[in-house]
């Protein structure tokens, strides 16, 4: 009897010792669950948590393009100064037409861009015009721009409008959707005019009493070129699926220069310049219509302001200076306003 009790309880107890080791075993697995679960959630939420915030956290070198097409008004200024500084001459040409745009931009490195961006106008397309005043003294009253003594007006052609530039900057980020481009590069203008017929009132034996035509052929072309150094800023801020850009720009224009055909005279001017200050304003929405894929509409204002240089004047069928160089007798100036709407890729 007392051997059958010993062995009761010897199974007791070791049934007791296993209920015991399974609790323990439960309960490390239980606390071994919540420990990998609470790694996970933590995992996950960090990993949701600086996608949410780093938008413009650096996520590896990419490459955009981007083109459109748009409508630009153009208008340039030739100006003549006699020795004491009066204007004696002054040519307006001004456009209306259609351009192509395309634009490049690549993140290189860590943070730094190149970028690219080109207007194109063509010949023969758009509305031009060309205005010609003179004031000759004692046939003008004064020298104000009213009292002229002659005018002509001629319809025109735009032979050629080239706006390129190419940047390099550092992207600063400055909160979650916005980053800050500071920048700077080169930038070359050109735009070249032919006008031709048209109407003139001159003076003959009164005050602007000669009014005709001319024949419909070339009269005078007008190119002028701005080669271009600048620093400026470029911001953007996304917000869902919009971006927004502005852009601005200031520089000066090193050796700007200008050619002055006047075919009916055989003259030729050729115009050179120090320096001409300039400035560059950008703006640009942009909507995700794809994955990697933006359709947007823009604007862009150019303007170089009004400089002098020296005029020189030289024989067309030959080619022979006539005189000059004529000092701080040339003056020019030009802005453009386009608008354009197209696409733009990443990849």
């Amino acid at each position: 009897m007392q051997r059958i009790k010993y062995l009761l309880h010897e199974c007791h107890s070791q049934i007791g010792g296993k209920s015991l080791r399974l609790e323990k075993r439960r309960e490390i697995s239980v606390k071994y669950q919540s420990v990998v679960a609470l790694g996970i959630s933590a995992t996950v939420s960090s990993v949701a948590h600086a996608n949410d915030k780093a938008v413009y956290a650096h996520p590896g070198q990419s490459v955009s393009l981007q083109a459109g097409v748009g409508y630009t008004w153009l208008e340039g200024n030739e100006l003549v100064y006699d020795g004491q500084g009066n204007r004696i001459s002054h040519l307006i040409w001004d456009t209306q037409a259609p351009v192509l745009t395309l634009g490049a931009d690549a993140e290189v490195t860590d943070n730094w861009r190149i970028m690219a961006h080109g207007t194109f106008g063509f010949s023969g397309t758009g509305k031009s015009h060309g205005a010609d005043y003179d004031w000759i003294v004692p046939l003008s009253p004064s020298y104000a721009f009213n009292d002229w003594s002659g005018r002509s007006l001629s319809p025109a052609d735009l032979d050629r409008y080239i706006a390129v530039d190419i940047a390099a900057g550092r992207d600063f980020v400055i909160d979650d959707a916005t980053k800050v481009n500071i920048q700077g590069g080169f930038k070359y203008t050109d735009v070249k005019w032919t006008d031709h017929g048209g109407s003139h009132v001159y003076r003959s034996a009164g005050f602007r009493d000669d009014v005709g035509t001319f024949a419909n052929v070339p009269g005078i072309t007008f190119e002028q070129r701005y080669p271009a150094i600048f620093l400026g800023a470029q911001a953007a801020r996304t917000s869902g699926l919009w971006t927004f850009t502005g852009l601005l720009r200031g520089g000066v224009s090193v050796s700007p220069s200008d050619t002055d055909h006047h075919w009916l005279r055989d003259i030729r001017f050729e115009d050179r310049y120090d320096l001409a200050p300039f400035v560059s304003l950008g703006a640009q929405a942009g909507y995700k219509v794809a994955a990697n894929t933006d359709f947007f509409v823009g604007g862009s204002y150019d303007r170089y302001f009004r400089t002098k240089g020296d005029m020189t004047p030289y024989d067309i069928p030959t080619g022979t200076q006539l005189g000059g160089p004529n000092v701080n007798s040339a003056g020019m100036d030009f802005y453009s306003l386009t608008l354009s709407a197209g696409l733009k890729m990443t990849f």
